[in-house]
């Protein structure tokens, strides 16, 4: 792997990593969830997609190609 490869690897982990810390954060300061079960993972996963999609539309918004 180059070091190119590398450095935009460990970015966009970097950045995956920040983005499920503060995802959590906001579940459980604005969502008013006490625990992690069931419905907390199933919520996590459909906020987590909604977070994707506006940050593919907000690239694609800024960015052209």
């Amino acid at each position: 792997m180059s070091v190119k490869n590398k450095i935009v690897e460990e970015t966009v982990d970097t950045i995956i990593d920040s983005i499920e810390e503060k995802l959590v954060d906001y579940m459980f300061e604005l969502g008013k969830y006490s625990e992690t079960n069931d419905k907390f993972y199933k919520d996590k996963e459909e906020l987590t997609n909604l977070v994707i999609k506006e940050l593919n539309n907000r690239i694609r918004g800024v960015v052209q190609y």
